[in-house]
Protein backbone atom coordinates (compact mmCIF):
# COMPACT_ATOMS: atom_id res chain seq x y z
CA UNK A 1 0.00 0.00 0.00
CA UNK A 2 1.23 3.51 -0.95
CA UNK A 3 2.28 5.45 2.06
CA UNK A 4 0.69 8.77 2.85
CA UNK A 5 3.29 10.72 1.48
CA UNK A 6 3.01 9.35 -1.62
CA UNK A 7 -0.99 9.45 -1.94
CA UNK A 8 -0.36 13.00 -1.06
CA UNK A 9 2.16 13.74 -3.72
CA UNK A 10 -0.41 11.72 -6.50
CA UNK A 11 -3.32 13.85 -5.23
CA UNK A 12 -1.42 17.11 -5.61
CA UNK A 13 -0.32 15.78 -9.65
CA UNK A 14 -4.13 14.88 -9.99
CA UNK A 15 -5.36 18.51 -8.98
CA UNK A 16 -2.34 20.25 -11.03
CA UNK A 17 -3.41 17.91 -14.34
CA UNK A 18 -7.21 19.38 -13.40
CA UNK A 19 -6.50 23.07 -13.19
CA UNK A 20 -4.09 22.82 -16.13
CA UNK A 21 -6.02 21.91 -18.49
CA UNK A 22 -8.98 24.00 -19.00
CA UNK A 23 -6.34 27.27 -18.83
CA UNK A 24 -4.44 25.88 -21.78
CA UNK A 25 -7.53 25.06 -23.39
CA UNK A 26 -9.16 28.71 -22.86
CA UNK A 27 -5.36 30.59 -24.17
CA UNK A 28 -4.49 31.49 -27.89
CA UNK A 29 -1.42 31.01 -28.59
CA UNK A 30 -0.89 32.36 -32.73
CA UNK A 31 -3.86 33.76 -35.08
CA UNK A 32 -3.25 30.60 -37.21
CA UNK A 33 -4.69 28.72 -34.37
CA UNK A 34 -8.13 30.85 -34.87
CA UNK A 35 -10.78 31.15 -37.19
CA UNK A 36 -13.75 33.77 -37.95
CA UNK A 37 -16.94 32.29 -38.79
CA UNK A 38 -18.37 33.01 -41.96
CA UNK A 39 -22.05 33.14 -40.81
CA UNK A 40 -23.76 32.93 -44.56
CA UNK A 41 -26.33 34.96 -43.16
CA UNK A 42 -27.62 32.65 -40.85
CA UNK A 43 -29.04 33.47 -37.29
CA UNK A 44 -27.26 32.10 -34.55
CA UNK A 45 -27.14 31.48 -30.77
CA UNK A 46 -24.78 32.72 -28.95
CA UNK A 47 -23.50 30.18 -25.70
CA UNK A 48 -21.87 30.14 -22.65
CA UNK A 49 -21.27 27.07 -20.62
CA UNK A 50 -25.51 26.72 -20.05
CA UNK A 51 -26.53 30.46 -20.54
CA UNK A 52 -26.95 32.13 -23.97
CA UNK A 53 -26.94 35.55 -25.33
CA UNK A 54 -30.49 37.62 -24.77
CA UNK A 55 -32.72 40.60 -24.47
CA UNK A 56 -36.03 40.60 -22.49
CA UNK A 57 -37.50 42.89 -25.30
CA UNK A 58 -36.30 43.91 -28.81
CA UNK A 59 -36.14 47.49 -27.73
CA UNK A 60 -33.39 50.63 -28.14
CA UNK A 61 -31.79 50.83 -24.85
CA UNK A 62 -32.29 46.94 -23.62
CA UNK A 63 -29.80 45.42 -22.04
CA UNK A 64 -28.02 42.02 -23.72
CA UNK A 65 -28.13 39.73 -21.01
CA UNK A 66 -27.25 35.94 -20.82
CA UNK A 67 -30.15 33.78 -19.04
CA UNK A 68 -30.30 30.24 -19.32
CA UNK A 69 -29.82 28.34 -22.56
CA UNK A 70 -32.74 27.25 -24.44
CA UNK A 71 -31.33 27.15 -28.15
CA UNK A 72 -34.49 26.53 -29.94
CA UNK A 73 -34.45 29.80 -31.84
CA UNK A 74 -31.61 32.21 -33.04
CA UNK A 75 -31.17 35.04 -31.44
CA UNK A 76 -28.94 36.93 -33.53
CA UNK A 77 -27.39 37.53 -37.09
CA UNK A 78 -23.49 38.89 -37.17
CA UNK A 79 -23.28 40.42 -40.35
CA UNK A 80 -19.91 40.64 -42.12
CA UNK A 81 -18.48 43.70 -43.18
CA UNK A 82 -17.03 42.22 -46.19
CA UNK A 83 -13.30 43.59 -45.93
CA UNK A 84 -10.21 42.28 -44.27
CA UNK A 85 -9.55 42.31 -41.59
CA UNK A 86 -12.98 40.82 -40.89
CA UNK A 87 -15.69 42.35 -38.66
CA UNK A 88 -19.01 42.26 -37.70
CA UNK A 89 -22.04 43.93 -36.56
CA UNK A 90 -24.13 41.75 -34.38
CA UNK A 91 -28.19 42.62 -35.33
CA UNK A 92 -31.25 41.43 -33.22
CA UNK A 93 -32.79 38.95 -35.15
CA UNK A 94 -36.36 39.71 -34.27
CA UNK A 95 -35.88 43.07 -35.42
CA UNK A 96 -32.78 43.72 -37.29
CA UNK A 97 -32.66 47.54 -37.13
CA UNK A 98 -31.53 47.05 -33.59
CA UNK A 99 -27.50 45.95 -32.55
CA UNK A 100 -25.80 45.29 -30.04
CA UNK A 101 -23.90 48.44 -28.96
CA UNK A 102 -21.35 49.10 -26.09
CA UNK A 103 -22.49 51.65 -23.73
CA UNK A 104 -20.00 54.66 -22.35
CA UNK A 105 -19.77 52.67 -19.18
CA UNK A 106 -18.48 49.02 -20.98
CA UNK A 107 -22.41 47.43 -20.87
CA UNK A 108 -24.08 45.82 -24.01
CA UNK A 109 -27.30 47.24 -25.15
CA UNK A 110 -29.69 47.04 -28.31
CA UNK A 111 -29.45 50.54 -30.09
CA UNK A 112 -30.63 51.50 -33.61
CA UNK A 113 -28.11 50.25 -35.99
CA UNK A 114 -25.85 52.61 -37.71
CA UNK A 115 -26.76 52.16 -41.59
CA UNK A 116 -23.17 54.07 -42.61
CA UNK A 117 -21.16 51.45 -40.77
CA UNK A 118 -19.13 53.98 -39.02
CA UNK A 119 -20.39 53.75 -35.53
CA UNK A 120 -17.57 52.23 -33.59
CA UNK A 121 -19.62 50.96 -30.79
CA UNK A 122 -21.62 48.61 -33.29
CA UNK A 123 -18.72 46.91 -34.52
CA UNK A 124 -16.96 43.19 -33.44
CA UNK A 125 -14.51 40.70 -34.11
CA UNK A 126 -14.75 37.32 -33.55
CA UNK A 127 -12.29 34.91 -33.11
CA UNK A 128 -12.68 31.03 -32.64
CA UNK A 129 -10.97 27.90 -31.99
CA UNK A 130 -12.72 26.09 -34.47
CA UNK A 131 -15.62 27.10 -37.22
CA UNK A 132 -17.47 25.08 -39.69
CA UNK A 133 -18.09 25.94 -43.28
CA UNK A 134 -21.55 26.11 -45.13
CA UNK A 135 -22.58 27.36 -41.64
CA UNK A 136 -26.00 28.24 -43.22
CA UNK A 137 -26.33 24.88 -44.06
CA UNK A 138 -26.14 23.25 -40.73
CA UNK A 139 -27.84 22.64 -37.53
CA UNK A 140 -26.07 22.62 -34.10
CA UNK A 141 -22.65 23.54 -32.69
CA UNK A 142 -20.86 25.86 -35.94
CA UNK A 143 -18.13 27.52 -34.39
CA UNK A 144 -16.65 27.16 -30.34
CA UNK A 145 -13.87 28.54 -28.11
CA UNK A 146 -15.16 31.88 -29.90
CA UNK A 147 -13.84 35.45 -28.01
CA UNK A 148 -15.83 38.34 -29.16
CA UNK A 149 -14.29 41.81 -28.60
CA UNK A 150 -15.19 45.43 -29.13
CA UNK A 151 -13.46 45.91 -32.73
CA UNK A 152 -12.01 49.64 -31.16
CA UNK A 153 -10.76 48.77 -27.64
CA UNK A 154 -9.89 44.97 -28.22
CA UNK A 155 -11.79 44.45 -24.68
CA UNK A 156 -13.80 41.19 -24.83
CA UNK A 157 -17.66 40.00 -24.01
CA UNK A 158 -18.50 38.56 -20.59
CA UNK A 159 -21.13 37.62 -19.12
CA UNK A 160 -22.47 39.11 -15.75
CA UNK A 161 -22.49 37.10 -12.50
CA UNK A 162 -26.31 36.92 -12.39
CA UNK A 163 -28.84 35.90 -15.29
CA UNK A 164 -30.29 39.37 -15.78
CA UNK A 165 -26.82 40.96 -15.39
CA UNK A 166 -25.84 43.22 -18.46
CA UNK A 167 -22.83 41.48 -20.63
CA UNK A 168 -19.92 44.04 -20.75
CA UNK A 169 -16.75 44.49 -22.12
CA UNK A 170 -13.84 44.11 -20.18
CA UNK A 171 -9.96 43.06 -20.84
CA UNK A 172 -9.49 39.66 -22.02
CA UNK A 173 -7.67 36.74 -19.94
CA UNK A 174 -9.01 33.51 -20.84
CA UNK A 175 -11.72 33.07 -18.15
CA UNK A 176 -14.83 30.90 -19.27
CA UNK A 177 -17.08 34.03 -18.66
CA UNK A 178 -15.68 35.24 -22.04
CA UNK A 179 -15.38 32.30 -24.09
CA UNK A 180 -18.31 31.50 -26.45
CA UNK A 181 -19.93 28.59 -28.72
CA UNK A 182 -22.41 29.49 -31.72
CA UNK A 183 -24.88 27.30 -32.09
CA UNK A 184 -28.06 27.54 -35.53
CA UNK A 185 -31.41 26.99 -35.00
CA UNK A 186 -32.35 23.21 -33.87
CA UNK A 187 -35.96 24.30 -35.00
CA UNK A 188 -36.23 26.10 -39.10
Amino acid sequence: MPSSSALFIYALSAVGLVTAVPMQLNIRHTTSMTCSPNFEGAGVSVTNSAREWGVSAHAVGEDVTAPVSSLRTSDFLFQQNGQPPVGYTIRDITNPNLAVTVRPDGTLELDTVDASGNEQTQKWDVLCDSCSTNISQLRGNVAFGCNITSAPSGLCVQIGAEETDAMFTAPCNGQDSQNFDFWTAFES
